[in-house]
């Protein structure tokens, strides 16, 4: 009798123990949830939800797309940083995760302890639009033509710090000229005056000005990486257009709250890699023009650490504030 009570205890004390990791082996045993930080409707949602459909098939769970807008990202991005550090809430982060505290006086989060990062998902360039008024066609033309009448010619953006500002403040630093910014409530008031030419120059991802290219009614003059866009070959890159080393290259990236376990980390970016891998979410994201390499995540978290450094130096060297 005793025997068997020792051995039942045992054999109790060997299943408790091994709780715990056949939960991790088994993650995830539940639905996952995706925080996108933006309402429904925009880039962001786009590429969360093309994602989280492919994603889900291969972790062999349904990942919930859950929009949490506002305040620019940051009430997701807040959300996410509270969660449970349990593999099942991730967050689609695009460039802005880096770029909002750095220019913040008092960081809301810190992307580097608050964040542990499981692989990016995708990185494109902005394209440099002009309305058809403006007479340069290149880069080259278009330094000439602000030389000429400084501060007289205007780029528009999303807001005082979004991404397609700060390309702009790069641009004006790397070209040695004067344009004057016109911040708006979002790329779409700014595309429709960039189109009724009260401003004359936009920053701005593909998608949205796509039709406009084609139909004439405004020009690209270049593009903000390293390499030329699929989607417009024909269109140089700044830095190859006179101006070398140019680059602003835009990302979106999987992270989640820190404290996760690296069993979950590692599933979830074995399986993100085949999800980027699929032909069919190269073809649905093929119109952002953006080149998909997941990497580890280590190599995301390098990425994190370079990018903190140069925009808390752009805040630092031109004063730009987020707002």
């Amino acid at each position: 009798m005793k025997r068997r009570t020792i051995l039942n205890g045992l054999a109790a004390t060997t299943a408790t123990l091994a709780l715990p990791l056949a939960n991790a082996q088994a993650f995830p045993n539940r639905p996952v949830r995706l925080v996108v930080a933006f309402p429904p409707g925009g880039t962001t949602d786009f590429v969360g939800r093309v994602v989280a459909l492919k994603l889900g098939e291969f972790l062999g769970q349904s990942i919930v797309v859950d929009n949490k807008g506002g305040a620019s990202g940051l009430i997701g991005t807040q959300a996410v940083q509270a969660a449970a550090p349990d593999g099942y809430t991730i967050m689609l982060a695009p460039s802005d995760f880096t770029l909002i505290p750095s220019l913040q006086a008092k960081p809301a989060y810190d992307p580097l302890k608050d964040f542990v990062p499981v692989g990016m998902v995708v990185d494109y360039s902005h394209v440099l639009v002009a309305n058809t008024n403006v007479s340069a066609n290149n880069i080259q033309q278009l330094i000439a033509l602000a030389k000429s009448m400084p501060g007289k010619i205007n780029f528009a953006s999303g807001g005082n710090g979004a991404t397609n500002h700060i390309s702009g403040e790069l641009f004006k630093q790397a070209a040695g000229i004067e344009l004057t910014h016109v911040p708006y409530k979002g790329n779409g008031p700014a595309m429709i005056d960039l189109l009724a030419d009260r401003v004359q120059l936009l920053f701005t991802s593909t998608g949205p000005v796509e039709a406009h290219l084609k139909s004439g009614k405004l020009k690209a003059i270049a593009v903000t990486g390293l390499k030329r866009l699929a989607s417009l070959p024909d269109v140089p890159t700044i830095s190859e257009s006179g101006i070398p080393g140019y680059q602003f290259t835009l990302w979106y990236g999987i992270v989640a709250p820190t404290g996760t376990p690296k069993p979950a980390i590692d599933r979830l970016n074995a399986e993100l890699r085949k999800t980027m891998a699929s032909s069919e979410v190269k073809d649905k994201l093929a119109i952002i023009g953006g080149n998909l390499n997941v990497g580890s995540p280590e190599e995301m978290q390098k990425l994190l650490k370079d990018e903190l450094m140069r925009w808390q130096k752009l805040a630092k060297d031109t004063g730009i504030q987020f707002e």
